[in-house]
């Protein structure tokens, strides 16, 4: 069955990453053979004072496959409450999308969840709706980072949000690439223009720094830009380039 694993505030300042404690959760899961998982994409919510966070408030998600739902379950509960740093507020959320009766409510809290404050209630109330398709626990402090677990998941569902954790670098200095040959190479699905205008795979792109993709329209995406130092070639965008609601 396919599965969705989200967690978020399981950091502080000292600690490692939620991204990096993600991908540890998920190499274990797979190094016991519970599941295999995907990459993972990070969720921006929303900023303000009411809403405690470590730095940026954003949430990291995976999907995945599993025959084995509750050992994963019981797996990621012990791993977030054994794992998770000092002074966090850890939540962890699974969902099984085949199971969820009305994804619409799901994403409508997890877009909502992006602009406007949302509390621990709210995230449990949704969840205990859809009992067969949502496991959501919190696992220390105030727990509020179910929030942030219940609303990566349903940014993740929809396709359309989240930057691919990890950076890509050229392998060479100054690498010229058709899009398709960059594609194949680094393991990207299309390449936009910042008018969300498709590359064609003849066109030529110049890969001098490394850069960063985005989960649109589920697919791994990256935008370029004309670059003027290079004849006016395509460049990806490094994750300081790309625009703020990307």
């Amino acid at each position: 069955m396919e599965i969705l694993i989200c967690i978020d505030d399981t950091d502080n300042l000292d600690s490692m990453g939620t991204g990096e404690i993600l991908e540890n959760m998920i190499d274990s899961l797979q190094n016991q053979g519970l599941a295999e998982c995907s990459f993972v994409t990070r969720h921006q919510l929303y900023i303000h004072p009411e809403i405690a966070y470590t730095s940026h408030n954003s949430s990291m998600c995976t999907e995945g496959k599993t025959e084995q739902l509750e050992a994963v379950i019981d797996f990621c509960r012990e791993y977030l409450a054994a794992n998770s740093a000092e002074g966090s507020d850890p939540g962890l959320c699974i969902v099984l999308p085949e199971k969820l009766a009305n994804k619409q409510e799901l994403l409508e809290f997890s877009f909502k969840s992006k602009e406007t404050v949302r509390h621990k209630a709210e995230a449990f109330a949704l969840a205990e709706k859809y009992p067969e398709a949502v496991f959501l626990s919190e696992h220390g402090g105030t727990g509020d980072g179910v929030i942030g677990a219940l609303a990566g998941c349903g940014l993740r569902i929809s396709g359309n949000d989240g930057r691919i954790k990890g950076k890509f670098k050229p392998r060479t200095p100054n690498e010229i690439h058709s899009v398709a040959e960059f594609c194949r190479i680094y393991g990207v699905d299309r390449v936009l223009t910042l008018d969300k205008e498709l590359l064609a795979a003849e066109e030529q792109l110049v890969f001098k720094s490394e850069s960063k993709a985005l989960f649109l329209d589920f697919q791994k995406t990256v935008y370029v830009a004309k670059d003027p130092e290079d004849g006016g070639l395509w460049h990806p965008l490094s994750k300081k380039e790309l625009p703020d609601n990307a």
